[in-house]
């Protein structure tokens, strides 16, 4: 699990075994953005919620889709005290470009985003030309100045500290 803001993390698949390490970590509210159903439940695992909204890694991101996954992360993010961890299978591709559009929605340029991710999840490719494009970079800036602020806990958006820095 990789720590990008103080409210969201990135990584690889959320197994029953990796559950208690997420919980230790602090993780309220997991999004499966993978092609398989999570194996966590929020009621069995001891999180607030669980959802599962399935991408493909070697497609574009449908637009409707980005506006879901955008809505389902701040939805998330915005609860009082959350730690939100998105995940695919190995944390590399799909939930690297769902956070990298999510804090452009939030106000980050693509670079910046793009540098913070990289920084605190050195194998992330935020923003994969495979999934997405120039259009969905707008798409999430206009939706997030739309409907995401003011922000709800601008610690959304504040790096998480890494270690020695």
């Amino acid at each position: 699990m990789y720590r990008v803001t103080q409210v969201l993390s990135v990584g690889p698949f959320a197994t029953v075994e990796r559950a208690e390490m997420l919980r230790a970590a602090g993780v309220t509210h997991v999004l499966n953005v993978s092609g398989g159903p999570s194996h966590l439940t929020a009621d069995a695992h001891g999180f607030e919620r669980v959802s599962w909204i399935a991408l493909d890694d070697f497609e574009r991101l449908p637009s409707h889709t980005a506006v879901e996954l955008l809505d389902t992360l701040h939805g998330m993010a915005s609860q009082p005290g959350a730690h939100v961890y998105v995940h695919c299978v190995a944390g590399h591709l799909r939930s690297p470009t769902v956070l990298w559009l999510y804090l452009i929605a939030m106000g980050l340029s693509a670079e910046d985003a793009r540098d913070l991710i990289e920084e605190r999840a050195p194998s992330a490719v935020p923003g994969h030309h495979r999934m997405v494009d120039h259009q969905h970079v707008l798409l999430a800036h206009k939706h997030g100045l739309a409907n995401f602020f003011p922000h709800p806990r601008p610690e959304i958006i504040v790096p998480f500290q890494l270690p020695g820095v």
